[in-house]
């Protein structure tokens, strides 16, 4: 399946807040409605959070969730992959919460510390459709994503266990070794599936080719070439162009969606996640590649399918 390209896409988030978007799906409905039009224009992964419906904060709670996968699958056959990463405000129990009850066939891992620096949006609006947002968005100074290794532990167990393909989130090149560690110690199994993630946010990898090289290098040498499966995500107006280097390079995976960039072009707000699906998919026609069908998808990463999950 040389030809082919996984486009993944990540609905909502926890990054961007209402405020930023008139667009940004909040309620169950308006995330399932986005994944399945995402879908329809060639996505073949939904990486989903969930928010509180009533004010467009970031949650973890399992009936969000349930109403969300159940109602995607009904719809479609989207590999659906469940985040991990959550909101800054949450513990890694309350993360873990949605995929222990619903098994699914893929979800995010963050192995390693990172910063989440998007305070600086916060200066950039004089008002906010909801009181929480400001508050949340300074949060990120005083507060680091700081999985220890004991939090690793459990992730991989609770993986392992109910057969769910972590997609690992690399920030920078030592969190490489991370994934190297999990491998040795059995806490995960091969091959991994990277997602190379760059910024613009403050505390993450500079969104360059320079960089995208250095980190896929270091990759081929800490786990060896060929001994992984990859993709990347990349904030803001660097989306389209990281993604496409990364086609370029022989990724089997590439992410777009709301979650990382609410514009589909310069100055021009996406109206749904599909809009970008869009664009990748046109460029990826003229690398001559073909996006992957949710089925294809299942072969190349090697999930146990969508008979085995609990929704």
């Amino acid at each position: 399946m040389k030809n082919k390209i996984i486009i993944s896409a990540a609905i909502t988030g926890s990054i961007h807040v209402p405020t930023m978007s008139d667009y940004l799906p909040i309620t169950p409905d308006e995330i399932v409605e986005d994944a399945v039009k995402a879908h329809e224009a060639g996505a073949a992964i939904a990486h989903l959070h969930v928010r509180n419906p009533e004010n467009g904060f970031p949650s973890s709670d399992p009936e969000l969730f349930k109403e969300v996968l159940s109602k995607i699958k009904a719809r479609c056959d989207m590999v659906l992959q469940i985040t991990t990463g959550g909101g800054m405000n949450q513990t890694t129990p309350e993360k873990l919460i949605p995929v222990k009850e619903f098994e699914p066939e893929m979800c995010s891992f963050d192995p390693a510390p990172f910063n989440f620096g998007i305070f600086q949006i916060a200066g950039r609006y004089k008002e906010y459709k909801y009181d929480w947002e400001p508050e949340y968005l300074e949060l990120c100074k005083n507060i680091s994503f700081k999985p220890t290794f004991s939090d690793d532990e459990i992730y991989g167990k609770t993986f392992m266990e109910i057969g769910t393909k972590p997609e690992f989130e690399i920030y920078e090149l030592g969190h490489v070794s991370y994934v190297k560690w999990l491998l040795e110690e059995n806490l995960t199994e091969g091959p991994p599936h990277l997602q190379f993630v760059f910024g613009p946010m403050v505390g993450w990898m500079t969104p360059s080719v320079k960089h995208l090289v250095l980190i896929y290098d270091e990759a081929k040498e800490v786990l060896g070439e060929g001994n992984f499966t990859w993709s990347v995500a990349a904030g803001g107006r660097f989306q389209i162009p990281i993604t496409t280097t990364a086609m370029a390079m022989g990724a089997q995976n590439v992410r777009v969606g709301l979650e990382d960039s609410i514009y589909a072009g310069k100055g021009i707000l996406a109206k749904a996640s599909a809009d970008q699906v869009n664009i990748v998919k046109r460029i990826a026609k003229e690398l001559s590649l073909e996006p992957a069908t949710p089925e294809e998808t299942r072969q190349i990463l090697g999930l146990k399918g969508l008979d085995k999950v609990n929704f």
